[in-house]
């Protein structure tokens, strides 16, 4: 039977996994690599790791036997999204990779809408100017790195230098990916030149915008040579992270939405045509067909939160699995609510609906009656409320949700998944491979281009939810009138964020 093979590269670790004809899993394997915070705010990844990581996923997918008895048809690609990923002709980073939770372009910001109303390129682009978008990142990069600038050939996302080293061939990207720098034309379906031009960017230096469902390539020789695979196996074009989630996740379209809770979070859905929210707070991002639209709001720290407040309890020590059991079970028998905190999860600056790069965490409301779990539990349930802002906004927009999937390694806590189903009050199908939606989306694209498919749609319709999980009313009475004090707290905040933000630019010079 043909099968895919797709390497899915995420915040911490590169997944590689296989896909038979029917989207069943024939086995996967993660390979960890690090992420530099050089300074608050700044996140980067040498590019380097991803491909090291795939090579090691396909050795250890050989040793697992889950390459044998059967031809690859394709390979898929998957990747996090809103990167600045500087190359130069041949293929070399010229800088290490600013990723999605790197804010450092606030300024760079500022000189966009020196040129550009937000509402106008939100208008545009479907898409406000945010230092977690691409384009500011790619401006930082001339400004305090020119030399830098000046080699690059293209900028690119993850899953792009992934697929070089695949095939060689350079300059490409996917609509999905294209669409999250805050450049790409929606109408149009093209770069935003124009602005680009204003604002001192070289448009030669954006990649050719393709469907991810299309074929980018062969695998060459060189890389054959060191993968031990087959020449001339189809590469499709990929699609980012998000994007492939979509699909699998099994959304074909706006009856149904899935958040992921992975380092970061999100919530999707597909629409027709993009819905433009007038105070700009949701994202738009092509689907891999490259003709429907993700409306997708997005939560900049989730499990990257949760992991920060239990290594901080720990004393930065890793906890084995016996120990966070132990925890979770000891969270479970606190009461919704946390007994009164509260905590803002914007470790990182946040996006939806605040889109406030200064923006910090902050707990609310303990006492010398709380203790080390009420201050873990109202981690996990900040983020829930943070994901809960995005599914207000759906209903603003006339976009109801009746029931969400869920994705991703934050659900394997079965006391998460609660919290998330009664702070959102809605039924919530959970997937049946919850950590592997993106992949099996890029599965779902490159089988597509590779014919095992129809088309997306087609690679779509299979049962993707184990289980279903329904709201506890009690719970969710709690936590509706809690989320009417969350909802208020970033308003009251925001003064102080901006002062510490100041304080924090007076030392830096």
């Amino acid at each position: 039977m043909d099968r895919i093979l797709v390497f899915d590269i995420g915040t911490t670790s590169l997944k590689s996994a296989v896909f038979d004809a029917s989207a069943q899993e024939a086995g996967s394997v993660s390979v960890s690599y690090e992420t530099s915070y050089p300074a608050p705010g700044r996140a980067e990844q040498d590019p380097g790791m991803f491909w090291s990581a795939a090579v090691q996923g396909v050795r250890l997918l050989k040793e697992k036997g889950c390459l044998e008895g059967g031809e690859l048809a394709a390979i898929g690609l998957a990747g996090h999204m809103n990167g600045c990923l500087p190359v130069d002709a041949e293929g070399q980073p010229t800088h290490p990779e600013l990723i999605h939770s790197d804010s450092r372009s606030d300024a760079q910001c500022g000189e966009i809408l020196s040129r550009i109303s937000a509402e106008e390129l939100y208008r545009r682009t479907g898409n406000r100017p945010a230092a977690h978008l691409s384009l500011p990142k790619m401006l930082w990069i001339k400004h305090h790195e020119p030399e830098a600038y000046k080699r690059t050939a293209w900028f690119l996302n993850s899953k792009d230098y992934l697929r070089c080293c695949l095939t060689g061939v350079l300059g490409e990207t996917d609509f999905s990916d294209g669409s999250l720098t805050g450049a790409l034309l929606l109408e149009q379906k093209d770069w935003d030149r124009e602005l680009l031009k204003e604002i001192g960017l070289d448009p030669g230096k954006f990649p050719s915008l393709q469907r991810s469902t299309e074929t980018a390539g062969t695998l060459c020789r060189r890389a054959a040579g060191v993968l031990e695979l087959p020449q001339g196996i189809p590469v499709s074009y990929g699609g980012g992270d998000a994007a492939c989630a979509t699909r699998g996740a099994g959304v074909c379209d706006s009856s149904k939405a899935y958040a992921s809770i992975g380092s970061s979070a999100w919530v999707s859905t597909l629409t027709k045509d993009p819905v433009l929210d007038e105070h700009m707070r949701m994202q738009h991002f092509f689907d891999l067909d490259g003709r429907r639209f993700n409306v997708c709001g997005t939560v900049q720290s989730a499990g990257i939160a949760v992991d920060w407040v239990l290594g901080v309890c720990a004393d930065g020590r890793r906890l084995s699995g016996r120990e966070y059991r132990e925890i979770e079970a000891s969270l479970a028998e606190i009461p919704p609510g946390s007994e009164g905190i509260v905590f803002l999860p914007y470790l990182m600056g946040e996006r939806t609906p605040h889109w406030d790069a200064q923006a910090r965490g902050a707990f609310v409301g303990f006492s010398l009656f709380h203790g080390r779990n009420e201050l873990i539990r109202s981690v996990y349930e900040g983020v829930a409320f943070a994901l809960r802002d995005c599914i207000e906004i759906y209903a603003q927009l006339d976009i109801p949700i009746s029931e969400i999937t869920l994705l991703g390694g934050g659900i394997r806590s079965r006391l998460w998944q609660e919290i998330i189903c009664n702070v959102m009050n809605i039924p919530m199908g959970l997937h049946r491979m919850p950590t592997h939606a993106a992949s099996l989306g890029a599965a779902m694209a490159a089988g597509t281009a590779a014919g095992i498919w129809k088309d997306l749609d087609a690679a779509s319709a299979v049962s993707l939810a184990d289980e279903h999980i329904e709201p506890n009313s009690e719970a969710s009475r709690v936590y509706r009138n809690l989320y009417r004090t969350y909802s208020g707290m970033y308003e009251r905040l925001q003064p102080v964020y901006s002062e510490l933000a100041a304080l924090r630019a007076k030392e830096e010079r």
